[in-house]
């Protein structure tokens, strides 16, 4: 079997078989180069311009070496490092930005990725040729493989990817994780995927850096007043309204460079882009941090929230956002916890191991931030204060 040798920044030489090729030139794969995988982090961290695409070549690859020291035999290695290649494939344009619209129709970017794979014939094909069944690499996605949790698990090669790459374009010093100790120490008991007791401390790592990431970067308050903003315009252009209708093609079609020009030509969302291309965005009036629950207003009406505020701060309705970034816990409680497992002459057992660490990323941590223009902000403030007591 001839390779081909993609130069990556964070794994080095990325190895794929001419089959592969074939699937990462697929029409669905290569879209994935015009899918910011940070939308507006640039603004803040100038070298995050990385894609959706470099993030699947580096999923592919660590699913890749998960399966060697699992131990898995060389189509199961295939089916998992295919479906690391395409597991980010529905992502709307702009990322997990455009993901509210998606969640507003019902759906997820999950299921856009496993319609595609299902819908899509030159992709189907490219699978099929490389000597992968479809079928198996939709299981794997769909959790119901027993190595889906390589895919899509608490310690993933997901987010051991994106934490390090992300970390890599911005230059921000999170994401330094032991990948390859968290590999080399993991073992799949009984369906589930686990790592040696004694490799403790990279899953502290990597958990910490998760943690930091989000607080640090993706949660930035440039940056998330920059995606509000842009938000705004795709609502007024509608964009995704008509979801339900639409063909795999018709979304396949959507990336975006096509986002930004449709807004950049409409009169509705112009003014949107003219703002972002000057990096004039909304600014943080007041902020409060959160642990556990949000105020249920809030999360339900924000909307009406927004509108209160700026009734008593006595500016233009749509002069105030209302946004609520929160860390998404890692599981380490229950069925789906991060496990642990020791080995005693020779036999491997499932452990219990708590550590402190590991406890603070269970929990869920937010921020609520109400964003106004500059002229506004004293204003904003005050009755936000009182709004929030």
């Amino acid at each position: 079997m001839r390779f081909k040798l993609i130069k990556d920044p964070v794994h080095g030489y990325i190895s794929v078989s001419e089959e592969e090729l074939e699937i990462i030139d697929t029409y669905a794969v290569q879209r994935l180069r015009r899918i910011t995988q940070l939308p507006f982090v640039y603004l803040v961290y100038p070298g995050a311009r990385h894609t959706r695409f470099d993030h699947s070549l580096g999923c592919m690859h660590l699913a890749g070496e998960f399966a060697d020291m699992l131990g898995l035999d060389e189509y199961r290695k295939e089916v998992l490092r295919v479906a690391g290649l395409l597991h980010d494939l529905g992502h709307a344009p702009y990322s997990h930005l455009f993901e509210t619209l998606l969640e507003e129709h019902g759906i997820g970017h999950e299921d856009m990725t496993r319609r595609i794979i299902r819908e899509d014939e030159e992709l189907q094909e490219a699978v099929e040729r490389s000597g992968v069944e479809v079928k198996d690499v939709l299981n794997v996605l769909e959790g119901k493989a027993v190595e889906s949790p390589i895919i899509s698990g608490p310690m993933d090669a997901d987010k051991l990817d994106f934490l390090m790459r992300d970390a890599y374009f911005t230059g921000a010093p999170y994401g330094l994780i032991d990948v390859k100790r968290i590999i080399l120490r993991s073992r799949l008991i009984d369906g589930r995927l686990a790592v040696n007791v004694n490799a403790v401390g990279a899953v502290e790592e990597m958990a910490l850096a998760r943690y930091q990431n989000f607080i640090n970067i993706y949660f930035h308050h440039t940056v998330r007043g920059a995606q509000i903003l842009f938000l705004t315009g795709a609502r007024l252009l509608g964009l995704f309204s008509d979801l339900e209708s639409m063909s795999v093609e018709d979304y396949l079609a959507f990336d975006d460079y096509v986002v930004w020009c449709d807004m950049k030509r409409s009169d509705k969302s112009r003014w949107v882009i003219e703002r972002l291309e000057r990096r004039i965005v909304p600014k943080v009036a007041y902020e409060l941090r959160v642990s556990e629950s949000f105020p249920k207003e809030v999360l339900e009406s924000s909307s009406e929230v927004e509108e209160r505020i700026a009734s008593m701060a006595h500016v233009p309705r749509e002069k105030v956002w209302i946004d609520t970034p929160y860390v998404t816990p890692i599981p380490f409680r229950k069925d789906e916890r991060v496990q642990f497992y020791d080995e005693v002459n020779g036999e491997l057992r499932i452990v219990d191991y708590t550590s402190p660490l590991l406890e603070f990323t269970t929990k869920i941590y937010g921020i609520i931030r109400v964003y106004t223009d500059r002229e506004y902000i004293r204003d904003v403030r005050e009755a936000a204060k009182k709004y929030f007591g």
